[in-house]
């Protein structure tokens, strides 16, 4: 009976331990580059925000956060070694598991099965150091790709300005105006800037209110204010509420004409 109680008792131990979740933290210096909670099923950063590593370090720790920490190797470890190695297991099921299974065995004898440990791992910068060639160019492409669509966009800004002011006299340019307002979102979404296309969009619904389709331009303003505020965009609601005045005095003309 004592030898099954025992058993018991040590199979539900070893559940446990393979259950758990092991704690690691990558540091160099004072600076935390990964701080990752990991289990046999998932992954995840750590909620808790420290910005330095002196608030977290072995010693404190022990004392005010009442968990044992482990150094994985105190002169430190390769930085790229130690990349691919956080970045397998984030990828890999399987290699995750055999790497807590091999954690939890090197440190099983020196912490309690009832305690958390955490496992510390020092940044040591690699004595040969390469280039990724392939990540400069593709970095290359992107920062020129970049600077042609901030070239465009300001060519286009300057045009829409100019045939947005003719549009108050003239239906054409407004609607020319529209159609600018129409390549500019296009870039803006290529460029992945949200309020700049929030500020697009606010272009075309001027172009919308000059040709008459009031109700249109009033949902997009509102859309985009709604946008701003939550943003905090200052310039975005000034715009918006520029637009909106212009607004509120096309219905007022209109309600006038409809009077005489």
């Amino acid at each position: 009976m004592i030898n099954c109680l025992n058993r018991t008792n040590f199979i539900g131990q070893c559940l446990k331990m393979e259950d758990s979740e092991i704690h690691i933290i990558i540091y160099a210096n004072n600076n935390i580059f990964d701080d990752l909670i990991v289990a046999p099923s998932y992954i995840s950063n750590c909620t808790k925000d420290y910005a330095r590593f002196d608030k977290i370090a072995p010693d404190r720790a022990k004392d005010e956060f009442n968990y044992v920490c482990f150094k994985l190797n105190r002169r430190g470890l390769n930085s790229y070694l130690v990349s691919k190695y956080a970045y397998t297991m984030k990828r890999s099921s399987y290699y995750r598991q055999m790497s807590l299974n091999m954690l939890r065995e090197y440190y099983r004898s020196k912490a309690h099965a009832d305690m958390d440990f955490v496992i510390y791992i020092r940044l040591r910068m690699p004595k040969v150091q390469y280039l990724d060639y392939k990540w400069n160019e593709k970095i290359t492409q992107m920062a020129l790709e970049r600077r042609e669509l901030d070239h465009a966009m300001s060519w286009l800004s300057t045009l829409g300005g100019g045939f947005s002011a003719l549009g108050e006299t003239f239906e054409h340019c407004a609607e020319m105006a529209g159609k600018i307002s129409v390549r500019q979102l296009q870039l803006a979404l290529r460029l992945g800037d949200a309020l700049l296309v929030a500020r697009c969009k606010l272009w075309a619904a001027l172009s919308l209110l000059q040709r008459g389709y009031l109700r249109v331009s009033k949902n997009i303003v509102r859309e985009t204010y709604r946008l701003g505020v939550d943003e905090k965009d200052i310039r975005l609601q000034n715009m918006c509420k520029g637009v909106w005045a212009k607004l509120q005095y096309t219905y007022q003309v209109k309600r006038q004409l409809k009077k005489s």
